[in-house]
């Protein structure tokens, strides 16, 4: 009997070792999480000075979502600077809206081909600070027939996120 009272004492002193140890490690993975979160936020805080003044400029002029449908404005000029450029537009297709917590953003992936001079003369075209447009995304090779390129572009315009 002496020997089921000790049997029963340290089963139930390692049950609580092991909840024990359970909630340290539970403390100590949540102590990591705020500490990694902390680093974060004391990153952000001293590149305030760098980012301070983009995100005034992002309030000043970035427009609300333009009535009726964006993304076909937006496509019709990235359209219209790659015919005006000189480039072929093989296909293109609308990206759905994609809303984060400062802005909303409507693209349109393009693949197209042309001379790198004529890629240059649309990016510059496509590029509206003003407006909020610009190149997300552009990957050029070389097509079979050089100088010719195979360019997959992706176009975008950014507006201010609706605010509930």
């Amino acid at each position: 009997m002496l020997l089921f009272g000790l049997a029963v004492g340290a089963g139930l002193h390692l049950l609580v070792l092991k909840l024990v140890l359970n909630f340290d490690q539970i403390n100590r993975r949540s102590l990591l999480r705020v500490s990694d979160e902390l680093a974060e936020a004391q990153t952000w805080i001293s590149q305030k000075e760098e980012w301070s003044p983009k995100i005034e400029w992002l309030d000043k002029n970035l427009q609300p979502v333009a009535e009726g449908n964006p993304s076909s404005a937006l496509q019709k000029a990235a359209q219209s600077a790659a015919t005006s450029a000189g480039l072929k537009i093989e296909e293109q297709t609308l990206q759905a809206a994609r809303t984060g917590t400062s802005c909303t953003v409507y693209g349109n992936r393009m693949r197209l081909t042309g001379s790198l001079e004529q890629f240059i003369r649309w990016g510059v075209t496509v590029y509206q600070p003003g407006k909020g447009m610009a190149i997300t995304s552009l990957n050029l090779k070389l097509s079979p027939e050089p100088p010719k390129m195979i360019g997959e572009a992706e176009a975008a315009q950014f507006f201010k996120a609706q605010t509930p």
